[in-house]
């Protein structure tokens, strides 16, 4: 009776073993899910450390519902599924893994540009400026000559507009690379003549703004594009004006000029008696 006992209870257990493997997944299928959801977990990871990375926030109500998701996966406990449960899983997760891949590489490019702009921009010093034009001349072109680079900005006072002698440009920025070390301004007269002005180091400007003034010395032919003295910012007698306003002045001098021609043209009709 003892004997039948000990085979009843024997049997009992590996029935009880055979019932516990069957609720629970096989070793496999375990490691399985667990390194798919470790990979998950990763993946969502350096998507969102991107995302703080960069100033573009397009992504953030779409990672705010991958990462509702994942914490439903998170949560689960996969010792208590059986392999079938799991292998219904795995797909989901494959998928949210692959959605955070792909966000990242998108985000990782962003970051890149992100990145090559602030660098390009902390090579950069940014001076504003005012120009006194004392050369003597009405000019139509003013622009910056980078001798390091050898790059020529754009002309400051605008394509058909004059900075008259006497006259001040403001409104300028310059754009100065801050490894560079020697510039000159090129001006050119409303005769088409090109002159060479030199300058000295532009990085020693004020950042808050700063007068250049424009001089010329015909006997020399050498020309200066300096910040004025104390002396001569306190006898400058200049008109200040924009380059909008300088073609302002000028379409209203051109109408003048027409409305002028057309009367003299009149009244020598009237003396002619035609």
């Amino acid at each position: 009776m003892m004997k039948k006992s000990k085979i009843l209870t024997t049997f009992m257990m590996m029935a009880l073993g055979l019932f516990l493997v069957a609720c629970g997944p096989s070793d496999e299928k375990l490691a399985e899910a667990e390194g798919a959801r470790s990979l998950l977990l990763q993946a969502r990871q350096a998507a969102e450390d991107t995302y703080l990375d960069i100033t573009d926030s397009d992504n953030k109500d779409k990672l705010k519902e991958l990462s509702d998701k994942t914490a439903e996966i998170e949560a689960i406990d996969f010792t208590k599924l059986n392999d079938k449960k799991i292998d219904a899983v795995l797909p989901t997760i494959t998928e949210l893994t692959d959605s955070y891949q792909s966000m990242g590489a998108d985000m990782t490019a962003i970051l890149k540009e992100e990145t090559d702009v602030r660098e390009e921009k902390a090579k950069h010093l940014e001076r504003d400026v005012y120009f006194i034009n004392k050369t003597g001349m009405n000019l139509s072109k003013l622009a910056l000559y980078d001798v390091s680079r050898d790059e020529t900005s754009d002309n400051y006072i605008g394509d058909g507009i004059y900075l008259l002698n006497g006259y001040s440009l403001m409104g300028v920025t310059l754009d100065i690379y801050a490894d560079s070390t020697e510039w000159e301004f090129l001006i050119t007269d409303d005769g088409g003549t090109d002159y060479v002005l030199s300058c000295s180091d532009l990085r020693e400007l004020d950042p808050e703004g700063m007068t250049i003034v424009l001089e010329y010395d015909t006997k020399s032919q050498e020309g200066s594009a300096e910040p004025p003295t104390p002396e001569e910012l306190e006898d400058a007698r200049t008109e200040e004006i924009t380059p909008e306003d300088a073609k302002a002045e000028k379409e209203d001098s051109e109408a003048s000029k027409d409305s002028s021609e057309a009367a003299s043209e009149d009244a020598s009709k009237d003396k002619s008696g035609n």
